[in-house]
């Protein structure tokens, strides 16, 4: 075993020891965690995966069906210095299979950075809190929250998640893998369904994560991407860096261009 291999294992049994404290409650992953280094290529040749998050839902003057927006954090990574956005694959609306299934493929050999936000649309939080908050019945909501804690509990994130990571080490061995979490978007306390929706995300972050640091072969230099939008959360401290107008689904629990920003820099930050 190198040294190097050693010390990513030795990193990567910290945080796993402090986020497995986690699993058995409903909260959120504490912090930023400790991050192995980027890649040491002069320029970073970036594909970047996922669901609306990642194509920048939110983030306005979109190119495509699958609403890409040059607002969104690929976009802004790219224009960092030593970075290459080969290609942004994500697409609105898409699941862990959809990015295996359609968007794996844009990952190669030749590839030296991949992000990877996706998850939510399983649990399908917008689905969730239209029934529980604009007037539809209780069961209706009943079964909304039913069915995102079914999903959370079926396995089927970790089972997911780590196939897609080990597919993309597996297309480029050389890459760093970068898991985004995903913001908890209400401020706390705002409504019995806000903070419900709350606990949820936290969850799924907490799964992605310990996914994230486990699930991916030994070789495989993956890190973990915390996001928090602190007091700019829906119903927080203005400007909310999330859509905040339920009626607009386009919008509704996407990131503002402000709230893109904070996952560039997020996902900076989990590089080293």
């Amino acid at each position: 075993m190198t040294a190097d291999l050693a010390r990513k294992r030795r990193v990567r049994a910290t945080i796993v020891a402090a986020l497995i404290a986690l699993v058995a409650i409903p909260v959120g992953i504490a912090g930023p965690v400790a991050a192995a280094p980027g890649s040491s290529s002069p320029v970073d040749k970036y594909v970047a995966l996922g669901d609306s998050v990642a194509a920048g839902q939110g983030g306005g003057s979109y190119l495509d069906a699958c609403l890409r927006s040059p607002a969104g954090y690929p976009a802004l990574l790219d224009a960092q210095p030593k970075l290459n956005l080969l290609r942004n694959a994500a697409c609105t609306g898409a699941t862990i299979t959809d990015v295996t299934a359609n968007q794996l493929s844009q990952v190669n050999r030749g590839t030296t950075l991949v992000t990877v936000t996706v998850g939510a649309n399983g649990v399908d939080l917008q689905g969730l809190y239209a029934a529980c908050a604009s007037g539809q019945t209780p069961v209706a909501c009943a079964e909304a929250v039913n069915d995102a804690a079914n999903y959370l509990n079926s396995g089927e994130v970790p089972a997911q998640l780590g196939a897609l990571i080990a597919g993309i080490d597996a297309r480029s061995p050389r890459a760093t893998i970068v898991v985004t979490g995903y913001p908890v978007p209400f401020a706390p306390g705002l409504s019995p369904v806000a903070d419900n929706v709350n606990q949820l995300v936290e969850l799924l972050n907490t799964q992605l994560a310990l996914t994230a640091l486990t699930a991916a072969p030994a070789d495989a230099e993956v890190v973990w991407a915390p996001v928090e939008f602190g007091a700019h959360r829906v119903g927080g401290a203005p400007p909310a860096y999330l859509g905040a107008n339920p009626g607009d689904p386009v919008t509704f629990l996407h990131p503002t261009p402000d709230g893109y920003v904070v996952y560039r820099d997020a996902v900076l930050a989990a590089m080293g």
